[in-house]
């Protein structure tokens, strides 16, 4: 007995040895003191790169770098999209958990700790230089990065506008602008996060890598590693390269016609999950190591906190793979979660999750999927039926990985879109704007139907994906044919109601559209944005008591959205219930300081009550906020020249306002003069005031406005007879 009690200790102490003191007296810390380059790839398949055995696709600074660093074979994305993917990577934690699950949908709550926060605390400069724009930092990807940079977008708080800009960054400016954050912080300890967008569709690689590639996908992947060699090269001559870890991961990959789906966000097979993942850091890591383990894109952070020396964040799901690097020829037995809920909330599909660990992988859906990745890598046959025991047993892990996890059965949070972001999100075909209220515990919405199988529906999401496309390149007339026949064969489906009431909106069939939107919201009763939009067409109509109706409802299903309270502000003027109506217009400027509507609107209102001292600040106020607005700054030039109150009036400000809109809006539009002929007249410069407003009746004849060369005229009698103009 005492022999086996002594074999069992020598025994502990091997297991303890290898995987619990290694990682502290071998690699773990070796790195402190060193910065963190993170490299993600957006839908980026590692079998499409070289180091991944690919055979015509070029990719030689990814190859280095897998070369001198350690190469993980496979690697499994947490979710096939990208903010989740990349929530993921950034909390190490599963998307049930940080519960920004969907693009355009979810926010990743304040609540997480990233990787950012952490490293910030420990004294990183951080930095995000990111291609694009659903992983803006109004998503909250960017808690923790003093500097953040993605596609072009004005933010205010947590709302955006998203009209004329840019859905993404092509990859050489993300290099670019990540060459330029090195050169102003690369003498601080730091984190950089670079984010290359390039190989998602539409698939339009710069015209070296056209000629090159017959295949698209691959010349954007090309292109890709083109920039990561500029950023890897600039690392070398800044000789940060032998004191940073580098970290290369792809967020999700690309089916690309595999089990019938074209892009990704619809399935979890591993066409879009299977992610490549790429550590260097010489003189720390081994190079040209291979590691054939399963791991996870949650273990990169955590993986990268022990090279460099620093605690794990807490509550998170990865862990550090440095005991893999160690020895990779062994096997943790990790088990990869992965989930996909974009099926259930855009079309009313199931959610899809799966697991995959030892080789195998198992698929939650209605009909349950069993695939032996190894004999069956592509995952054709479906063994669930001939193996019922395994299924069972993986089922039951699948559970024990979302119970270990501990998940929060609070609601997530959800973002405020207005209608230009979410045209922005569908360019890059994703379906948002509605976040569902989820307050079930997982594990019940694990054992609970939730929607028809997303498999029995992929003819009719292609098909959808393809009406996007044509809306998007402005064939609205096939856009729509193909919407009603998707309605037609789905009338239950809330995204193809939704698509098909937003087609006819833009072509100016309000009647038919508030039809859609009305079928939409019987289908969705607490749908906020469908209850906004709704609203906004009825308006169009002039049936408002209709419309604030679906206004007020909105504004309760979201009363952090300054739109749905200006809209209904609007409403209520029309409707004559002008207190009611000051008090929305406050609340949205309130949450949004920069909605200029709602500064016109209030201020008119206010100066129609008499109140016009207030209207004149809240157009201050609206100009500290919005220093380049025309409209703003041309009504406070108005309201200081034209006011009867002597106390208000204020011609030399009004003159110098007046001219600074002239130079924005042209000296050519006559409301702009009217105006600054109204405040020469305020400032007693009536000569002036009398040549700009006759200046101002020829040019309003001459743009068909006689209504206003008609009021200018009135105006100019006033100034010829040697006296300001009085409203």
């Amino acid at each position: 007995m005492r022999r086996l009690a002594v074999a069992l200790i020598l025994a502990v102490v091997a297991v303890v040895g290898v995987w619990g003191l290694w990682p502290g007296r071998g690699t773990a810390g070796r790195a402190r003191g060193f910065n963190l380059l993170l490299i993600t790839l957006d839908t980026t398949r590692a079998d499409c790169l070289g180091c991944y055995g690919h055979p015509v696709v070029r990719t030689p600074n990814i190859d280095a770098l897998a070369r001198e660093g350690v190469r993980f074979t496979q690697c499994t994305a947490a979710a096939p999209i990208t903010l989740p993917s990349h929530a993921s990577i950034m909390t190490a934690t599963w998307p049930f958990v940080h519960r920004a699950r969907n693009n355009g949908r979810y926010l990743v709550d304040e609540g997480n700790l990233t990787l950012a926060e952490h490293l910030k605390a420990a004294g990183y400069a951080t930095g995000a230089e990111v291609g694009a724009f659903v992983l803006d930092a109004i998503w909250g990807i960017g808690q923790g990065f003093e500097s953040f940079r993605s596609a072009k977008v004005a933010v205010s708080g947590r709302r955006f506008e998203g009209l004329n800009e840019e859905q993404s960054v092509p990859a050489d400016d993300v290099c670019d602008r990540a060459v330029e954050w090195l050169g102003k912080h690369g003498s601080r300890r730091f984190f950089l996060w670079v984010h290359f967008f390039d190989p998602h569709q539409p698939y339009k690689p710069p015209e070296r890598f056209q000629r090159q590639y017959d295949d698209p996908y691959l010349g954007e992947i090309a292109f890709v590693d083109e920039q990561v060699g500029r950023l890897l090269g600039e690392l070398r001559r800044m000789l940060l390269d032998e004191r940073t870890v580098i970290a290369l991961v792809a967020d999700h990959g690309e089916s690309r016609g595999e089990h019938e789906e074209p892009t990704h966000v619809y399935y979890v097979y591993d066409s879009t999950m299977h992610v490549p993942l790429i550590l260097r850091c010489p003189g720390v890591l081994p190079a040209g190591r291979v590691c054939n383990a399963q791991v996870r894109t949650v273990d990169v952070a955590p993986t990268a906190l022990a090279l460099l020396g620093l605690k794990l964040m807490p509550g998170v799901q990865g862990i550090s793979l440095l005991p893999l690097v160690e020895h990779p020829t062994e096997d943790i037995g990790l088990a990869a979660y992965g989930e996909s809920v974009n099926a259930h909330e855009a079309y009313g599909y199931a959610r899809v999750r799966t697991l995959r660990i030892d080789g195998w992988k198992y698929i939650h859906a209605p009909t349950p999927e069993l695939y032996d990745l190894t004999s069956d890598p592509g995952e054709r046959v479906n063994l669930a039926q001939r193996e019922p025991a395994r299924v069972t047993a993986m089922r039951d892990q699948l559970e024990a990985v979302i119970a270990e996890a501990n998940p929060q059965s609070t609601r997530p949070s959800a973002p405020q879109l207005d209608a230009a972001a979410v045209e922005r999100l569908a360019a890059l075909g994703y379906v948002g704007g509605y976040a569902p209220k989820v307050l079930k515990d997982e594990l019940q919405l694990l054992r609970e139907p939730d929607g028809p199988d997303p498999k029995d529906h992929i003819a009719a999401f292609n098909q959808f994906t393809l009406a996007q496309a044509w809306a998007g390149a402005g064939d609205m007339a096939k856009a729509e044919t193909m919407g009603r026949d998707l309605v037609a064969a789905e009338p239950g489906n809330p995204a193809f109601r939704d698509f098909l009431a937003d087609l006819l909106r833009r072509t100016n069939r309000f009647q038919a559209a508030a039809e859609q939107y009305e079928a939409l919201l019987e289908l969705q009763p607490d749908n906020g944005p469908g209850h906004y939009r709704l609203g906004k067409v009825l308006g169009e109509l002039e049936r408002f008591d209709e419309s604030v109706d679906h206004l007020r409802q909105a504004v309760q299903a979201m009363p952090e959205y300054p739109e749905a309270h200006a809209y209904l502000a609007l409403g209520l003027e029309r409707l004559g219930n002008r207190d009611d109506a000051v008090q929305h217009f406050q609340t949205a400027l309130r949450l949004d300081p920069t909605h200029e509507d709602a500064c016109m609107g209030l201020s008119g209102l206010l100066y129609q009550q008499g109140r016009a001292a207030e209207a004149v600040q809240v157009l201050r106020d609206g100009l500290r906020h919005r220093p380049d607005s025309i409209k703003v700054a041309n009504n406070l030039a108005w309201y200081l020249a034209t006011c009867p109150d002597a106390a208000v009036r204020d011609g030399a400000e009004a003159v110098r306002l007046a001219g600074q809109v002239c130079q924005s809006a042209g000296t050519d539009n006559p409301a702009v003069l009217d105006t600054l002929a109204a405040a020469y007249a305020e400032a007693g410069r009536l000569a002036e005031a009398v040549a700009t407003a006759r200046r101002a009746i020829d040019l309003a004849v001459v743009a068909g406005q006689p209504d206003l060369a008609a009021k200018i005229r009135s105006r100019l009698t006033v100034y010829e007879s040697g006296q300001p103009f009085r409203e």
